[in-house]
């Protein structure tokens, strides 16, 4: 396929049909956004069936697109269609991320393309899942227990689950078509132990019924994200050898490993970079959700009056609450957006560099800051920033808010579900803020991460809608953090060193009470990168496309954060409670530059009108519910009493 680009021309233009016009060939390209079109009008909103209907309908989407390898290379082409997708309809996102991203991932990354030699993994003719958490424990990625036994008479391998605990869970209760899976599992050849490797193996035959060695439970509902998820253990599965997504290891004739990565840990660190393409392409598709979230709301917003009795019959919008919610929604969907052109570079630039030698993180509550820490907390920061933006919408848009028709509830549960899945944010948070206290307390430390912001000296900007104000009080609040914490964590260091009690889990007595400040400091490390992403891709020398008043967003965005964090910033003194009851008068300020702009706003930051258009963006609301619905036997069709439902109002939000 011919993916060359003008330089740009990916960024001309926010609606992603539009950018997937520009990376696949025209036809190719027709031919996906009509088949997403056809989705939608056949299936509707809330079309997420625990059946085999969201691999069907990937096998319709895969046969658009080049082979599933060409799409993983191809970062901003994968991006694309991840926020297609998932505008489209989120359980569709959920199928393509895991056959494209982490199962074809698996096979590109780890030298296993020669295990699909048919190509049916390349073309979606069989389904494709990527099987790594074990049910009966927190943190099992640390802990795998699934074993891939070496037989050398055969030179194959089998694979058990030692017992019920062990079960692997991903989304394989779709039974009746063939299905594949990468499965993380310990390599145990004779008495050693090889770390954890990836293996493709068998889930269901060509009949669609489970393989030897296979077993898979009933169908788990999760109504947040709902696919056919299920339990998988295995019996003594076998294995072929070319099915070993080795990644340069290998196991000699007298049955002994040879691996090129110098420990366990970097080797896990390995089988699980496939979670970089994830947490560098699902930012596109958490900005796509939040750019259509916000625009369909400040549509309704724009169009509806509130009888309020402070003054009846005024816009809604002249509410500095409602402002504030929605304009502010515009601000973050732009700071996203910047974000995720900022974790697509990161990725880039860890696929030209060479693979590193170990994992330059400690792996204490999960692997993932190991695997790479600011990729972890873009996907971390971008995932907690949609759920909270899409929750305040709804409330914003009152009963409209709950529709399933108006998308909002399905978007809501679909980021709701990446807090865990994809790699905990809560343990990704956790392993940031330790490591950065850790390397605040070495005595050669270097400035905190890349950032290209100063700490505080107490001169940054003395105006809050500056741009430039945020990204220099995130640092300086992250720098007091670090310190803080580090000075906490060498204090119990001390102190243990002197207790006469010994303890089996001395780090865990040295962390245990520290835990809350470390996910503090992991939150706000996490918006520093996107602060200073967002005021990069505000500049004419950033990751910039025509967004107007790009500058007035990132620094609206960043007044609303500060809010967020105005405990914090008080507790440590980077602001002064003078300059923390200032902020909502600079939101207001920031609010009136931007109204005039708004409409060319809402229109550069919407992804998807074309995939995911309901009746909150229409200029009437109420007809265009009704036209969509019909109205009930007996009542004209074009009456307006329909629209009289839930119209309790409040102030600054409408229902």
């Amino acid at each position: 396929m011919n993916t060359e680009r003008r330089p740009g021309e990916e960024t001309d233009a926010i609606d992603v049909l539009t950018r997937l016009s520009a990376l696949l060939p025209p036809r190719r390209a027709a031919e996906f956004g009509q088949l997403l079109a056809d989705h939608r009008a056949e299936h509707g909103a809330a079309a997420l069936r625990t059946d085999v209907s969201a691999h069907r309908r990937l096998a319709r989407l895969a046969a658009s697109l080049p082979p599933a390898a060409e799409v993983v290379a191809d970062a901003d082409l994968l991006a694309a269609l991840s926020e297609a997708t998932a505008l489209a309809d989120p359980s569709l996102y959920q199928t393509f991320l895991s056959h494209y991203t982490l199962c074809v991932g698996s096979l590109v990354l780890l030298g296993g393309k020669a295990a699909d030699p048919d190509g049916a993994l390349a073309h979606a003719r069989t389904k494709g899942s990527f099987l790594v958490t074990e049910i009966g424990d927190a943190g099992s990625h640390l802990g795998i227990r699934t074993e891939a036994r070496f037989d050398p008479a055969r030179r194959a391998f089998t694979l058990h689950t030692p017992d019920h605990r062990a079960a692997k869970f991903s989304s394989v209760a779709a039974l009746g078509l063939p299905q594949q899976a990468v499965v993380c599992a310990r390599l145990l050849t004779g008495a050693q132990d090889g770390g954890v490797f990836s293996f493709l193996v068998d889930i269901t035959g060509a009949d669609g019924r489970p393989a030897p060695g296979v077993s898979v439970s009933g169908p788990l509902p999760v109504g947040a994200l709902p696919l056919p998820y299920g339990l998988v253990r295995f019996h003594g599965a076998r294995i072929p050898y070319d099915r070993w997504l080795a990644d340069g290891a290998g196991i000699d004739a007298t049955g002994v490993l040879h691996d090129p990565q110098p420990s366990a840990d970097a080797r896990l660190q390995r089988t699980l970079s496939c979670g970089q393409g994830l947490w560098a392409t699902l930012p596109s598709a958490m900005a796509g959700l939040a750019g259509r979230s916000a625009a369909m709301a400040w549509r309704f917003s724009a169009g509806r009056r509130s009888h309020g009795r402070l003054a009846p019959g005024s816009p809604v919008l002249d509410y500095r609450t409602q402002q504030h919610a929605v304009v502010g929604a515009l601000a973050a969907a732009f700071s996203l957006r910047c974000t995720a052109r900022a974790a697509l570079s990161t990725w880039a630039g860890l696929r030209a560099a060479r693979p590193s030698d170990g994992p330059g993180t400690a792996m204490t509550f999960s692997p993932w800051a190991a695997v790479d820490r600011s990729l972890a907390l873009h996907k971390a920061h971008s995932t907690r920033a949609v759920a909270d933006l899409v929750d305040s919408l709804q409330h914003r848009c009152g009963v409209s808010g709950l529709f399933d028709h108006n998308r909002l509830p399905g978007y809501l549960g679909f980021a709701r579900a990446f807090d865990s899945a994809g790699g905990d944010n809560t343990l990704i948070l956790l392993d940031a803020g330790r490591a950065l206290a850790e390397e605040r307390a070495r005595p050669d430390r270097r400035p905190s991460g890349p950032g290209r912001f100063p700490s505080d000296q107490g001169r940054f900007p003395s105006d809050p809608t500056d741009a430039a104000w945020w990204p220099e009080v995130v640092t300086a609040l992250q720098d007091r953090l670090a310190d803080d914490l580090a000075a906490a964590a060498s204090a119990r260091t001390e102190a243990l060193r002197r207790s006469p009690h010994r303890s089996l889990h001395r780090d865990l007595n040295l962390w245990n009470p520290l835990l809350e400040d470390a996910l503090e400091l992991g939150d706000v490390q996490a918006r520093r990168l996107a602060a200073e992403a967002a005021v990069e891709g505000s500049t004419a020398h950033g990751h910039g496309w025509p967004v107007p008043r790009a500058a007035d967003l990132a620094a609206l965005d960043g007044l609303r954060q500060a809010r967020c964090l105005a405990g914090p910033l008080l507790a440590t003194g980077v602001l002064t409670p003078s300059a923390v009851r200032a902020l909502p008068a600079a939101m207001d300020a920031l609010c009136d530059r931007l109204r005039q702009a708004l409409p060319d706003i809402v229109a550069a930051l919407d992804p998807g009108a074309g995939l995911a258009r309901t009746a909150l963006d229409e200029p009437d609301y109420a007809a265009a519910l009704l036209a969509a619905h019909g109205a009930s036997a007996g009542a004209p069709a074009n009456s307006s009493t329909g629209s009289s439902t839930g119209s309790s109002d409040r102030t600054g939000s409408t229902s």
